[in-house]
């Protein structure tokens, strides 16, 4: 069974995943069978990638990720898409390890999956339960923790009683820089690490866990998770860099309606667009039309020359429709063969555009240095002043025009034969 981690074509971000720390897997929500799995996580689990795949994540799991998973589910879903389970699971090992997942959920025509983020928080979670130990084991381990682990003292002056020394290489400040000079720390953040400092100081309720933002002693961004709790005479915490997390965070929202091949929005980024077009041209009653293209020549490609070939097709049709419209978020890839378009009729820009994109599209495509291939497309539009505002009547009157183009294209042939 193949890696299909993200979307055909998505061999590169799953090198990208294969090269984290981070444990990253998706599975379906009906039976939780796995269809995707990085290294990190097939490790983890005494597996490889290829053999998870397929299989039920139930069988992997410990009785305490269970219970988390199980937690997670019953929340996730189209209004909650994106959760965090804040109780760090035991995964039982020679080695007692700590996994803290997020979970986003994934919303498909086909059926809904979820994504998971897992991050080893055992050095995080030993180091918060021994804040709560004897100073010389809390500071033995908070000396070794990758994380910043850090202790506020509001007495007789608000300073850092603690900190550890991976300050310095998270940070850029050796842990004296910001001891002797607390004001430091309103400095190299964006206000939000004072106004929590001064909450507690005055014994209001702070969050247990926060995203801060931090800017490095080179000038660069951290972002550093902090959990906090309160203590006699002040406050203590671990914060931890995030920054790569986030951005895999940010990158797998912006996956969710992206097709990982062309780059192009999907079906559901397209729904979302026609929508919001629909809604802004019936302020304005200007009409509004959606062009189907489907290619007619893919399943020959795929069959003949394999479908790396026919994976180059459709990234070059998919670069010849976004060079033909005006803005690239007019077009979309539904799937497969499958495009559209939305675009404004009465546009300058659009005048001729069905034709434009029949001429583009006729022109024969590289699949190689010595081969190219002919890979037409039939093209279909349907206009709101034809058939009203509605988008299931607009796209299912745009569908039925592109068949009828393809079947006269069918037609001739027979015809000609």
């Amino acid at each position: 069974m193949e890696r299909a981690a993200l979307g055909q074509g998505a061999g590169a971000a799953e090198a990208m995943l294969d090269l984290l720390p981070e444990l990253v897997n998706r599975f379906r929500v009906s039976d939780h069978v796995i269809t995707y799995c990085n290294v990190a996580w097939a490790a983890l689990y005494g597996t490889t990638p290829d053999r998870a795949v397929g299989t039920s994540l139930d069988s992997y799991l410990s009785s305490d990720e269970m219970l988390g998973l199980r937690s997670q589910l019953a929340r996730l879903g189209p209004n909650s898409p994106l959760l965090t389970d804040t109780e760090p699971r035991e995964r039982p090992g020679e080695v007692e390890r700590w996994i803290e997942w997020a979970d986003r959920y994934l919303h498909s025509d086909l059926e809904p999956q979820v994504l998971s983020i897992g991050r080893d928080v055992t050095a995080r979670h030993q180091a918060e339960l021994s804040l709560v130990e004897s100073e010389a084991r809390f500071r033995d381990l908070a000396d070794k923790s990758s994380d910043i682990v850090w202790r506020i003292s509001n007495d007789p002056v608000v300073r850092f009683d603690y900190l550890s020394p991976s300050v310095e290489h998270i940070l850029g400040y050796t842990p004296a820089e910001l001891v002797d000079d607390f004001a430091l720390i309103d400095r190299i953040t964006d206000g939000r690490a004072i106004e929590l400092v001064t909450a507690a100081s005055r014994g209001e309720a702070v969050p247990s866990r926060v995203d801060l933002r931090f800017r490095h002693a080179d000038g660069s961004i951290v972002i550093g998770e902090t959990s906090i709790r309160p203590i006699r005479d002040g406050m203590q915490g671990v914060t931890r860099d995030v920054t790569e997390l986030r951005r895999l965070q940010a990158a797998t929202a912006e996956l969710a309606v992206r097709d990982p091949l062309t780059g192009l929005g999907n079906r559901r980024c397209f729904h979302t667009f026609l929508d919001a077009e629909l809604e802004r041209t019936a302020r304005t009653g200007e009409p509004l039309a959606v062009a189907f293209v489907d290619l007619d020549g893919l399943k020959r490609v795929n069959d003949q020359l394999g479908h790396r070939a026919g994976d180059t097709v459709i990234k070059e049709t998919g670069r010849r429709l976004r060079s033909a419209v005006a803005h690239a978020d007019q077009v979309a890839r539904l799937g497969g063969d499958e495009f559209a378009i939305v675009y404004e009729p009465m546009m300058v820009d659009s005048a001729d555009l069905l034709r434009r994109l029949d001429e583009a599209l006729a022109v024969p495509i590289d699949v190689s240095p010595d081969l190219a291939v002919d890979c037409t497309a039939s093209i279909g539009q349907a206009d709101t002043r034809d058939v009203g505002r509605r988008p299931e009547d607009l796209l299912a009157a745009a569908d039925e025009a592109m068949y009828a183009v393809k079947r006269s294209r069918r037609s001739v042939v027979h015809r000609g034969a």
